[in-house]
């Protein structure tokens, strides 16, 4: 029997509401805390929001699931996409809204679960979700990774970032690490430093590209395009890259061969694209 034919477990239940509860904590701080601050988190960022709104054109209707404070909902709204968002934590999208209505901003919130999806088949022309994925309990995946292809009209894409099981194999270390950390042995999230004081922990589980192509056919998606974030930037020192000329030519090399195997299967992160066929 497939995960899609059982009820949701017992521990998946339990994990999805330790994320919830951390989330609902965390809310008003998230946006001091991701990104982390220097020259590597400049680059990852800018490289994420590159991929994502080169992908999204204004107009679309787009589903941005465990959207969490808008990192991308507000410019994919801001670019004049038609953008819904949904995340499991209602203070998550109090902060989202209030960034919409400060610039003049709209989209549709829901407080929901990413493995039951509110919304009727072929919604969406575009799904997003950036750093979001890694908090699904594995029994999970594919049923989130099935409502994703239900949503989708024919010919829509699902565009989405995740942290790299298989750079992890290499590295274990949290090479970003500030004050949110990611444990690869534990299996999570460790936001340290609150501001009430209390370490928080969240269930984490990376992704390899041979597991997300996987997941893509199950759901009756092709992948076509998969980009490594931070293919070099990853293994060197922020003082290294604080030269603004190592920095210039570590970007222009990541930029060039962060869409060519092996070295997109190597990055830090993974940034993907898969369509829906049909239209």
């Amino acid at each position: 029997m497939t995960i899609l034919e059982n009820a949701p477990t017992q521990l998946s239940e339990v994990q999805k509401e330790q994320v919830r509860s951390v989330y609902q904590e965390i809310a008003a701080e998230y946006d001091e805390r991701i990104p982390g601050e220097g020259p590597s988190d400049d680059a990852f960022t800018a490289s994420e929001h590159e991929f994502v709104l080169s992908k999204v054109r204004a107009g679309q209707k787009v589903l941005d699931i465990g959207c969490g404070t808008g990192r991308f909902t507000v410019p994919m709204a801001a670019a004049g996409a038609q953008v819904t968002g949904l995340d499991i934590s209602r203070a998550m999208l109090d902060v989202t809204q209030g960034k919409l209505a400060e610039r003049g901003l709209s989209a549709d919130l829901y407080e929901g679960d990413m493995a039951n999806l509110p919304f009727e088949d072929n919604s969406f022309d575009v799904v997003t979700s950036m750093l979001a994925l890694m908090h699904i309990p594995l029994e999970d995946r594919e049923r989130v990774f099935a409502e994703v292809g239900r949503v989708l009209r024919p010919g829509g894409r699902l565009v989405i970032g995740v942290k790299n099981s298989l750079f992890e194999q290499f590295f274990k270390g949290d090479r970003f690490a500030a004050v949110d950390i990611t444990d690869v042995e534990a299996k999570t999230l460790l936001f340290t430093k609150t501001r009430g004081g209390t370490d928080l922990t969240a269930p984490w589980y990376s992704f390899s590209p041979h597991e997300l192509k996987a997941l893509f056919a199950a759901s009756g998606l092709i992948m076509t395009h998969l980009r490594g974030n931070s293919t070099i930037s990853a293994w060197l020192a922020d003082e290294v890259l604080a030269d603004s000329g190592v920095a210039g030519v570590v970007r222009a090399l990541e930029k060039n061969l962060g869409d060519v195997p092996p070295f997109n299967y190597l990055g830090y992160h993974i940034l993907v694209e898969a369509v829906k066929p049909g239209r």
